[in-house]
C-alpha cells in the first residue's frame, strides 16, 4: 500500500472529541436559582399565600402542585422555592419555569407579611410526528428497532423534550459510526404545528464509509508490531474477513478497549510501567490491487497510530512469602502452573501475581471452611521494582487490615422476583464479613437460574466506609422475565432427541416454580411436570415434586431386532435438596413408578413355532436416592446412589450408583482465554434379588463417548432368527451394560461471537457383569465385553443468543473401536464393527 501524504487530515477531533452537537441539560440547578430573582427582598416573617400557575394548557394544576414542597400558610423560604423550580424543571414537561411573588393583604397578620406565589411555565409542545430522512444505511425498521432496544423510542402524544430528541440523534450517529461511517452526522429540528403540536425531523447524513486500512505503533514499544497486532481484538484490519466481522471499523469504545488490551499485555509480559496513549487517526489514501492483472486503485481509509512507551523490562526475583503464610499454605506442588509462572527469571506479569494470590486465597478459604474455622484468608502483595537490576520482587503476606463488614445489601431492578429470592443465592449476609469469593459465586448462581442477564462490573457497586470498616453492597439485576424456556437435545442413550423445558416463577402467587418438559425423538418420548418450593420451612432447602411419563421404542445398531420393542414408564418423585455451603449441596429423593414392557423375542432353535413370541411384563419401582454435589464454577464433583425394592416395596430390587468429576483449568502458558477441561464418569447398576430389567441397563453412546451409536459402548449378545424355509441364522445386538466408565479431555478455544472451538479425546468402556443381572442372563459374546473405545476429533459450539445455550456439532474419529469377526453357534462368522468417522450434534454443555 502507498499512503498519500496530501490527504493526511487528522480525524482525532472528529472521532474522539465531543459529538458535533451539545446535549442540552435536562435540569440545571443554577437556572432555578436565577429564576428566583423575581422574588423581592423578603422579611424574615414572610408567609406563603396563595400559590397559582400561569401558562398551563394540558398539564393539570393539581399534578404540578403535587410536585411542590411549598404550601400556603408556611414560612416563605427562597431556598425551598428554588428547589421547587428545580423539581418542575426535572419533570421534562416544561420548556421554562419561573416564579414571582406579590405581597397580599388578605390573610396577613400583625408582624408578618403574606406573599402570593405565581409559577409561570412554558410547556413543551406535544410530539405528534417523527420523521427520519437522508440515510441509505439505516432503514426505517432498523431505526425503530435500535431505538426500542436502547429505550429511546419517541412517544407520540408526549412532550417534545429536546434532551430526549438529541439523545436519539446521538444514538443514530453512534450506530452509523460503528458501521464504519466515521463522518456520520445526525441533526434534529423541531417544526411547530398548530394547536401546540410539534414535528421532530431527524436529518441523517451517512457520510462515506471509512474503514481502518492500517494500524501501526509509534513510540518505544520494544515488542514487534506483529506481536502487538495479535493483541488487537476489536480493530484488526489484517484479520481474516475483517470487513464481514466488523473488525475494520473505528469507534471511541473500540479504541479504549484496544488500549486496555495492549496495556494488559505489556504489563503481563515484563513491562509494569508501560503506557499506551490516545490513538491518532489519519484520513489517508491507499492503493490496492485486488487481482494481480488489474491496475492499482486508490481507496480512502483510516490510518490508526497507537503510541506506546513500554519502559524497562523487569523479571521476577525469588518470591518472598512470610513464615505464617507458608505454614498455613502447607507444601505446594512444584508443578503448580501458578507457581511456574512466577519463577525467577521470567518476565514480570501482574496477571500471574494476581492468579497466584487468588489461588492461595481460595486454598486458605477452603481449609478454613473444612476446619469450620473463621481464619483469615485475605492476602496482600507488595511488588518492588529495582531500576538498577530490573528485578521485580513480590512479597506475599496476610492482609493486616481487618475485613469490611457488610452494613447494607441492596438489590435494584428486581420487579418480579422478591429480595428473598436473591438473598438466598448471593452468599452474603448483612453484619457479616465481606467475602468477595462468596459474592462472585452468588452472582454466578443468580445468573445460572436463567431469569437474569449476566452480570457486568458496573452492576455491582461496593461503597466502603474506612473509619467503621463497613461496606454497602448494591447489586443491579436485569430481569429477563419470570418465564424461562430452555432447550436440550443430542444423541442420548436411546437415539437422537430434542426437548424443551418451560418454567414459570410465582404463577400462583406462592413463590413456587412450575415447570413442564417434553423430550422426544424417533425412539423416545418423555413428558414431565414439576413443582418446586425454595426455602422450604425457612431453610436453605428446596422441595420438588414431579410427575413423568416416558415411552421407549429403541432400535439398536448391529442386530436384526432389539431385545424389546416398547416400554412405558409412569411415575412421580419427591425430592429435597439442601445447600450445605456456597459450593456443596445434598439431595434426597423418593420415587414411585410403574413400567410396562412388551417384548418381541425370537423363538429358540428346535421349537415348533417360527413366529416371534410377544411377551408382556409389568414392574413397579419404589426407590430412595441420595446425592452430593460440589460445584465451584471450575470444578464439579457428584456422587449419587439409589436403592429400590426390599423394605421400600415394588418388584424391582436394584442398586444404582454414579460418580463424576469434572475440572476446567485456564491455559496460562499459551493463552489465558483458552482452557483445558477434564471429566471422568463411572456408572453402575445391579440387582440384589430377582432379575434386572433390561431398560435399567446402560445403552450409552454420545452422552459419554462421541462417535458411538446407542449401545455400542457395551457388549453384544447372540440373537437367533428362525424361518420356516431356511435354517436358523444368528446375529449380534447390543445388550447393554451395568458398569460403564468414560473419561474426556477437551481443549477449548473461544473464537468470536459466542463461537467456541474444541478439540477432544474421549475414552471409555462398558461391562456386563452376569452376577449383577439375577438368574436370567443373556448369551453374551465374551469377546465384546469390556472393549476399550476411544475417539478424537473437533467440535464447534455456538451459544444461541436468544436461547443462551450452546449448540454443538462435532466430527469424531474412532481410533479405538470394535472391529472383528465373531464365530456364531452355527459356525458362521458375524462381522461386528463400529464406524470409523461420525458426525454428532447436541444442545447444552457436554460437561
Amino acid at each position: 500500500m502507498r499512503a498519500n501524504a496530501s490527504l493526511g487530515v487528522s480525524l482525532l477531533g472528529l472521532l474522539i472529541a465531543a459529538p458535533p452537537f451539545a446535549l442540552p441539560q435536562e435540569s440545571d440547578p443554577g437556572a432555578a436559582t436565577v429564576a428566583t430573582r423575581f422574588l423581592p427582598a423578603l422579611p424574615p416573617e414572610a408567609v406563603s399565600g396563595e400559590i397559582t400557575f400561569a401558562g398551563l394548557h394540558r398539564i393539570p394544576a393539581g399534578t404540578v402542585r403535587s410536585r411542590l414542597s411549598s404550601h400556603s400558610g408556611e414560612a416563605l423560604n427562597p431556598a425551598k422555592v428554588a428547589a421547587d423550580l428545580h423539581a418542575l424543571n426535572q419533570l421534562g414537561w416544561v420548556e421554562d419555569v419561573s416564579v414571582t411573588a406579590k405581597e397580599s393583604q388578605s390573610g396577613a397578620t400583625a408582624g408578618s407579611a403574606r406573599f402570593d406565589l405565581e409559577f409561570r411555565v412554558i410547556e413543551y409542545p406535544i410530539l405528534t410526528v417523527v420523521a427520519y430522512t437522508g440515510s441509505r444505511i439505516l432503514s426505517q425498521r432498523e431505526i425503530e428497532k435500535l431505538l426500542k432496544d436502547n429505550a429511546l423510542a419517541p412517544t407520540l402524544g408526549a412532550p417534545a423534550n429536546p434532551v430526549k430528541l438529541h439523545a436519539i440523534a446521538l444514538a443514530l450517529q453512534e450506530e452509523l459510526r460503528s458501521r464504519g461511517h466515521a463522518q456520520a452526522q445526525v441533526s434534529v429540528a423541531q417544526e411547530k404545528l398548530s394547536g401546540q403540536r410539534a414535528k421532530a425531523a431527524f436529518q441523517i447524513r451517512d457520510g462515506p464509509r471509512l474503514p481502518v486500512r492500517a494500524v501501526h505503533f509509534s513510540g518505544d514499544p520494544q515488542i514487534s508490531d506483529a506481536t502487538l497486532r495479535k493483541q488487537l481484538r476489536e480493530i484488526a484490519p489484517d484479520a481474516w474477513f475483517s470487513g464481514l466481522r466488523n473488525k475494520n471499523v473505528f469507534t471511541r469504545q473500540k479504541a479504549e478497549q484496544e488500549r486496555a488490551n495492549l496495556l494488559a499485555y505489556l504489563q503481563n509480559h515484563g513491562f509494569p510501567h508501560a503506557q499506551v496513549g490516545e490513538p491518532q487517526v489519519l484520513l489517508d489514501s491507499f492503493s490496492s490491487r485486488p487481482w494481480p492483472w488489474l491496475r492499482r486503485r486508490p481507496e480512502t481509509g483510516l490510518n490508526l497510530a497507537m503510541p506506546i512507551d513500554a519502559g524497562n523490562l523487569y523479571t521476577f526475583a525469588p518470591l518472598e512469602v512470610s513464615s505464617r503464610l507458608s505454614e498455613n499454605l502447607g507444601r505446594a506442588s512444584k508443578r503448580d502452573p501458578q507457581l511456574s509462572n512466577v519463577t525467577p527469571g521470567r518476565p514480570f506479569s501482574q496477571h500471574a501475581v494476581d492468579s497466584l494470590q487468588r489461588n492461595w486465597e481460595l486454598r486458605l478459604r477452603r481449609k478454613n471452611h473444612h476446619r469450620k474455622g473463621s481464619g483469615d484468608y485475605r492476602l496482600k502483595t507488595i511488588p518492588t521494582f529495582d531500576s538498577s537490576t530490573h528485578l521485580a520482587s513480590v512479597k506475599f503476606d496476610f492482609d493486616p487490615t481487618p475485613p469490611y463488614t457488610v452494613r447494607r445489601l441492596n438489590f435494584r431492578g428486581n420487579q418480579r422476583f422478591p429480595d428473598r429470592f436473591l438473598r438466598r443465592r448471593i452468599g452474603l449476609q448483612e453484619a457479616q464479613p465481606l467475602d468477595e469469593y462468596a459474592l462472585e459465586a452468588g452472582l454466578s448462581r443468580i445468573a445460572q437460574t436463567g431469569y437474569f442477564q449476566p452480570f457486568k462490573k458496573e452492576d455491582v457497586r461496593i461503597e466502603t466506609h474506612d473509619p467503621e470498616r463497613t461496606a454497602d453492597v448494591t447489586i443491579h439485576v436485569h430481569e429477563k422475565g419470570r418465564q424461562r424456556a430452555t432447550f436440550s437435545g443430542g444423541r442420548e442413550q436411546f437415539g437422537s432427541t430434542i426437548g424443551i423445558a418451560y418454567t414459570v416463577y410465582n404463577l400462583l402467587g406462592i413463590d413456587k416454580f412450575l415447570s413442564t418438559q417434553i423430550d422426544g425423538g424417533p425412539q423416545t418420548l418423555q413428558l414431565a411436570a414439576g413443582l418446586a418450593m425454595e426455602g422450604f420451612l425457612g431453610s436453605r432447602g428446596t422441595l420438588a415434586f414431579s410427575v413423568f411419563d416416558t415411552f421407549l421404542r429403541p432400535r439398536f445398531a448391529g442386530g436384526v431386532q432389539a431385545p424389546f420393542q416398547r416400554t412405558r414408564t409412569t411415575g412421580a418423585s419427591l425430592g429435597w435438596s439442601y445447600a450445605l455451603s456456597d459450593v456443596d449441596s445434598l439431595g434426597i429423593s423418593y420415587g414411585i413408578s410403574r413400567s410396562v414392557t412388551e417384548y418381541g423375542v425370537n423363538p429358540q432353535a428346535g421349537t415348533s413355532t417360527t413366529q416371534p413370541v410377544d411377551l408382556r411384563s409389568a414392574t413397579s419401582n419404589h426407590s430412595l436416592g441420595i446425592g452430593w454435589t460440589h460445584y465451584s464454577g471450575e470444578q464439579r464433583m457428584q456422587l449419587a446412589d439409589s436403592v429400590s425394592g426390599g423394605p421400600l416395596g415394588g418388584s424391582e430390587n436394584l442398586l444404582k450408583s454414579q460418580a463424576e468429576y469434572g475440572r476446567i483449568l485456564r491455559d496460562e502458558i499459551i493463552d489465558s482465554h483458552n482452557a483445558w477441561a477434564f471429566r471422568t464418569t463411572v456408572r453402575a447398576a445391579g440387582s440384589y434379588r430377582g432379575n434386572m430389567p433390561l431398560y435399567a441397563r446402560f445403552f450409552s453412546s454420545d452422552d459419554l463417548l462421541r462417535g458411538l451409536r446407542p449401545g455400542e459402548l457395551g457388549p453384544y449378545e447372540t440373537v437367533s432368527a428362525v424361518s420356516p424355509t431356511s435354517p436358523t441364522t444368528y446375529s449380534a445386538t447390543p445388550t447393554g451394560a451395568n458398569l460403564v466408565a468414560a473419561s474426556s479431555v477437551e481443549y477449548r478455544v473461544p473464537l468470536s461471537q459466542g463461537v467456541e472451538g474444541v478439540t477432544f479425546f474421549d475414552a471409555g468402556s462398558g461391562w456386563l457383569l452376569p452376577n449383577w443381572l439375577g438368574p436370567s442372563r443373556p448369551p453374551l459374546l465374551a469377546a465384546t465385553n469390556g472393549v476399550l473405545h476411544a475417539a478424537t476429533g473437533f467440535e464447534l459450539r455456538w451459544t444461541v443468543p436468544a436461547l443462551g445455550l450452546p449448540l454443538r456439532a462435532n466430527y469424531s474419529l474412532n481410533v479405538l473401536r470394535l472391529n472383528r469377526a465373531i464365530l456364531m453357534p452355527d459356525g458362521s462368522l458375524f462381522r461386528l464393527h463400529n464406524r470409523f468417522t461420525a458426525l454428532g450434534w447436541g444442545m447444552g454443555q457436554f460437561f
